[in-house]
C-alpha cells in the first residue's frame, strides 16, 4: 500500500489537464513496462491500454480509469500538493489511476482465471474528449469486449460503501454557445442596428423556463457564460453570445431539449432580425448501467464483505464513461470518500488513499463475478 500511495502523492504533485497528460503517461508507462503485461499501447494519444490474457476462455472486461487534472489552484498544504500552478486533482483521478496501477500489479502476477483483462488509463475525461478519442483510435475493435465497468470516488457517502443503481447513473450533458450576430449603430440611435440584448435575454430566459423536475427524469439548464459587444459607450453592440450548459437523466430527453433551445434561438433570431449560430461543447453521453452489470457490483461488494447502497436517483455531473456503456453493456459505481470529504473539483478536495485497495478489491472482483 506504501508504493501506491507514493504513486498517487506523485500524480497529485504533477497534474495534468485533459489531452496533455503527457508527463503522466510516461510516468504511468514506466511503472507499467515493469510488469508482466501480455501487451501494453498507447491509445487516444495521452491514454494507454494494457492486456492481460486469461488462462481459460471466458468474459472479455475493460477496467477504466481516468488520469486527468482540472485548472483548479488548490488551496491543501500537504507536502505533495500540486507543483503546477493553477492545475491539481480535484476529482480524484490521481486516485483512479493508483487503482488501475494496483489492478494491474494484481493481475501481473496471477493472470485472470477466466477471460482477457483489459484496462484502460483513459485521458481527457473532463471535457468529453477521452472516452470519444479511445474509440475513434479503434483500439478496443478486435478485443471483443464482453464488459465495461468503471468507479468514481464520491465524496458525502460513507467510506468505503460501494454506491449504484441501475439505468442513469451520470447525466448527459452539452454546453450550447449561441451566437447572436446583427450589426452596430451610434449608441443615440440604437434603431439604425441591430442589437442581440434583447434576444439574448428572451433566449435565456426561455431556455431556463424548460428546466424540469420530474424524478428520475429531470432537465437543468444552467446559464454559464454572456458576452456582448464592447466596452466602447458610444456603440451599440451588434453581436453577443449566450453559453448554457444543459443536463439529463438520459441522451434522449437533452437531444430533444437541445432541438426545442435551437428552435427558440432561431425564431428569436429571425423576429429581432439577427443571424444566429450554435456550437456544441464538451459533449457527455448519459451513462446507462447495466442490470446485468449492477448485479455482479452488487455480488462483488458482497464478496468483498463491503456495505453497497443502492440509490434512487442518479448524480447530476457528467461522465464520459458514459460513451463506452451505450455500446457495450456494463456499469460505473462509485467508491464512499467519506462524509466529511470536501466536494468534487472544491480547491480543498483531495483523495483519500484509504479508499485505493477497496478500488483494486472491487475491480478484481468484479472480473471474477463477471465469469459467472
Amino acid at each position: 500500500m506504501e508504493e501506491l500511495t507514493t504513486l498517487r502523492h506523485y500524480l497529485h504533485q504533477n497534474p495534468e489537464v485533459s489531452q496533455n497528460e503527457f508527463e503522466t503517461q510516461k510516468y504511468l508507462l514506466s511503472l507499467l513496462n515493469k510488469l508482466n503485461a501480455d501487451k501494453i499501447e498507447k491509445t487516444a494519444n495521452t491514454g494507454i491500454l494494457v492486456s492481460f490474457i486469461g488462462k481459460n476462455f471466458g468474459k472479455n472486461i475493460l477496467l477504466r480509469a481516468d488520469i486527468d487534472a482540472l485548472p483548479i489552484e488548490e488551496t491543501i498544504t500537504t507536502e505533495y500538493k500540486s507543483t503546477i500552478t493553477g492545475v491539481s486533482h480535484k476529482c480524484g483521478h490521481d486516485g483512479h489511476a493508483t487503482i488501475m496501477y494496483g489492478v494491474a500489479q494484481h493481475y501481473a502476477a496471477q493472470r485472470p482465471e477466466k477471460g482477457n483483462v483489459y484496462l484502460l488509463f483513459q485521458p481527457a475525461e473532463e471535457n468529453g474528449w477521452g472516452a470519444r478519442n479511445v474509440v475513434a483510435d479503434g483500439t478496443l475493435k478486435n478485443l471483443n469486449i464482453d464488459m465495461v465497468f468503471a468507479l468514481h470516488n464520491l465524496p458525502g457517502f460513507k467510506k468505503h460503501n460501494i454506491v449504484c443503481k441501475t439505468g442513469s447513473f451520470t447525466s448527459s450533458v452539452v454546453s450550447l454557445a449561441a451566437y447572436f450576430k446583427g450589426y452596430t449603430a451610434h449608441a443615440a440611435e440604437p434603431w439604425n442596428g441591430r442589437n442581440p440584448a434583447g434576444a439574448i435575454s428572451e433566449y435565456m430566459l426561455n431556455a431556463l423556463s424548460l428546466n424540469a423536475e420530474e424524478k428520475p427524469a429531470y432537465i437543468t439548464v444552467t446559464p454559464v457564460h454572456m458576452e456582448m459587444g464592447e466596452k466602447a459607450y458610444g456603440i451599440s453592440a451588434g453581436e453577443g453570445s449566450v453559453h448554457l450548459t444543459v443536463r439529463a437523466d438520459n441522451n434522449e430527453r437533452l437531444n430533444k431539449v437541445m432541438g426545442v433551445m435551437r428552435n427558440m434561438a432561431t425564431e428569436i433570431a429571425k423576429k429581432e432580425e439577427l443571424e444566429v449560430t450554435f456550437e456544441v461543447i464538451e459533449p457527455f453521453e448519459s451513462n446507462q448501467n447495466h442490470p446485468d452489470a449492477v448485479n455482479i457490483i452488487h455480488k462483488a461488494a458482497n464478496v468483498a464483505k463491503l456495505e453497497y447502497e443502492g440509490i434512487a436517483d442518479g448524480f447530476r455531473f457528467g461522465e464520459d464513461f458514459g460513451i463506452f456503456t451505450n455500446i457495450y453493456p456494463g456499469a460505473m459505481f462509485g467508491i464512499g470518500s467519506g462524509e466529511k470529504c470536501f466536494p468534487l473539483h472544491h480547491p480543498a478536495y483531495d483523495y483519500p488513499d484509504e479508499i485505493t485497495t477497496t478500488g483494486i478489491t472491487m475491480f478484481t472482483t468484479i472480473q471474477k463475478e463477471a465469469q459467472q
